[in-house]
């Protein structure tokens, strides 16, 4: 990811409709959809500046991981301690036996997003599981995507294959960000017919705005937990470490 996005996420990470909605949509999930017990040892693979991380620390004894020095600067801004710059192969002695990891939107940045996921499972604990969301839909490409360092986006599919790849079994796959997904489609593709940017996206919207997209996405936390969505912007995935 470009260096002056971190700068510009650690400010709009609590206020952008999408970051904002995500945070709730996640914590419901994890509390009602997958129970996880308060203090159990969670990883935040590509944790970032830390906003996500600042949350499950409120409940979990969570640890960050990223590769970029300025990520783990921000974390440390927000009072995030157990945070750690390097790759996953070269942690801490510490930063193993988790009984939980969550890569939110990483894998797409990864050239071996296969080889990324063996990693997280050495540092698992056998019957540990990871949380992994992704974009959605190769149709979808748009300038948002080059401008982050995407390499790819996903369907459930290949999701699937590349996480049973790894050594995991898929126990929940879903898409999510439905009920957006039209107007992304349309945007995007209008995006394509007439060659301009959709990047700007990542910046926050006029306050009306901003709180509409933000509550029609959000309203998915009352309905990801229980159901599954057939297409959406996004994949979410839950998977448990094989013997």
């Amino acid at each position: 990811m470009e260096e002056f996005l971190y700068e510009h996420f650690y400010k709009i990470e609590n206020e952008h409709w999408w970051f904002a909605a995500r945070q709730n949509i996640l914590r419901e999930f994890m509390e009602k959809k997958l129970r996880l017990a308060p203090g159990i040892k969670l990883l935040d693979v590509g944790c970032g500046t830390g906003a996500i991380l600042d949350m499950f620390s409120k409940r979990y004894e969570a640890y960050g991981q990223d590769v970029s020095a300025q990520a783990v600067e921000f974390c440390r801004k927000r009072g995030l301690t157990r945070v750690v710059q390097g790759t996953l192969d070269r942690l801490p002695p510490d930063y193993k036996d988790f009984d939980f990891a969550t890569l939110l939107d990483v894998l797409e940045h990864i050239d071996n997003d296969r080889g990324a996921l063996r990693e997280v499972r050495s540092l698992l604990k056998p019957g540990g599981r990871v949380l992994i969301t992704v974009p959605a839909f190769p149709a979808l490409w748009g300038a948002h995507d080059v401008v982050t360092h995407h390499k790819r986006r996903y369907v459930s599919a290949t999701v699937t294959e590349v996480v049973t790849g790894a050594g995991f079994t898929v126990e929940h796959i879903s898409y999510f960000n439905f009920f957006l997904f039209p107007v992304a489609w349309v945007r995007r593709k209008f995006a394509k017919l007439t060659r301009t940017s959709d990047a700007n996206d990542m910046d926050v919207p006029a306050k009306p705005v901003n709180g509409v997209l933000r509550s029609v996405f959000e309203f998915e936390k009352h309905l990801l937990p229980n159901m599954k969505f057939p297409f959406g912007l996004s994949l979410i995935c839950v998977a448990r470490r094989d013997a």
